[in-house]
């Protein structure tokens, strides 16, 4: 399994991005896109979907099948799809509801045992962590903390900005050290290695760290 948490990439995948990616992703895969809401909002799932199609497409990664898992795919196919996925993605948006879906879908234990390439984005990247840290700076509702998909056992905080540091990230960082991941920024972990492409923080007991 290659994990890769992100936060976002506003003007396509830079450069460095994308010769990681190739190392792990060949034209002809099947690529499977987990929503992050699983009901009555198709149409925005499908234009994310696209959207990050074309991002592959412009560095020359094509997929021979692409399927997208919400409410529109039964339940036990979108288990299967999620274990036999080379490329599984899953969306940003809201952290909890996403998880929510997760659970009720059976799909984490499929998640867990999946061997291909995960990419989190937002969203996404928080629920593969061991602790979801849901902050009020992200933009969540309220701030909410959960044991997530412990796909790595660090906590990240996507969409960070190195130049206003919250005092919420900071009194969180006391009990719960965390990544944070700026836009264009990237962790990819492996069996053996973990990467950081961009840039990326330690937020550790008050203190901040380029990694």
């Amino acid at each position: 399994m290659v994990k890769i948490l992100t936060s976002g990439f506003p003007n396509g995948f830079p450069d460095d991005f994308i010769r990681l990616l190739k190392t792990y992703i060949k034209t002809g895969m099947n690529f499977v896109f987990v929503a992050s809401e699983f009901e009555n909002i198709y149409e925005k799932t499908d234009w994310y979907c696209n959207h990050f199609l074309k991002m592959f497409s412009d560095c020359r990664i094509t997929f021979d099948s692409v399927n997208v898992i919400d409410s529109r795919m039964p339940r036990e196919t979108a288990q299967d799809m999620v274990r036999n996925a080379d490329i599984l993605w899953l969306a940003g948006s809201d952290t909890p509801t996403q998880f929510a879906y997760l659970e009720s879908y059976g799909l984490i234990p499929c998640i867990r045992e999946q061997k291909g390439v995960i990419i989190g984005m937002s969203a996404g990247s928080i629920n593969m962590t061991k602790t979801a840290v849901c902050t009020l700076t992200c933009e969540h509702d309220k701030q909410e903390i959960y044991e997530a998909l412990g796909l790595v056992e660090f906590s990240v905080e996507p969409h960070f900005d190195k130049n206003n540091i919250t005092d919420e990230l900071l009194v969180l960082s006391e009990k719960y050290p965390l990544y944070g991941i700026c836009d264009d920024g990237a962790i990819i972990c492996t069996d053996d290695n973990t990467l950081y492409i961009g840039d990326v923080f330690l937020i550790d007991n008050r203190h901040v760290t380029r990694v």
